[in-house]
């Protein structure tokens, strides 16, 4: 009975581990009101891994992440539609790193690619901006 019992929560604590990937959000409920940046990535992708190293660390630390939440998703779940905002995305994602804007299941802007941490900024910005011109 009580090697039932050890396998049957030993089973659940395996069904209901996740693997994310630091500072990553296991919230993906969508959100009506607010604003989300969804980061989507590869592990094999270079670009990638220089914006975790140059940006992840921090941005949660950030102003501008309490207004627009980083949600990590794996390339291979957005494109298989494991995430409950890819119907919210106006284009397809092809490529990594992709950072995507959504508000109320609408994409206001995107981030293709990523080269240094000064242009991804600019680019936040602009994403920025076009949250506080549509309030």
């Amino acid at each position: 009975m009580r090697v039932a019992a050890l396998l049957l929560v030993l089973a659940g604590l395996v069904a209901s581990a996740t693997t994310l990937p630091p500072g990553a959000s296991a919230d993906t409920t969508a959100r009506s009101d607010s604003a989300v940046l969804i980061y989507i990535y590869s592990p094999q992708c270079g670009a990638c891994r220089q914006f975790d190293h140059e940006v992840g660390p921090i941005y949660s630390k950030t102003d501008e992440s309490r207004t627009l939440p980083l949600e990590r998703v794996l390339i291979d779940d957005w494109q298989a539609n494991r995430h409950q905002l890819v119907e919210c995305a106006s284009a397809e994602v092809i490529g990594t790193p992709t950072f995507l804007q959504i508000r109320d299941c609408q994409e206001l802007d995107r981030i293709t690619g990523y080269s240094d941490a000064e242009l991804f900024w600019l680019g936040h910005r602009r994403m920025m901006n076009r949250i506080d011109s549509n309030l």
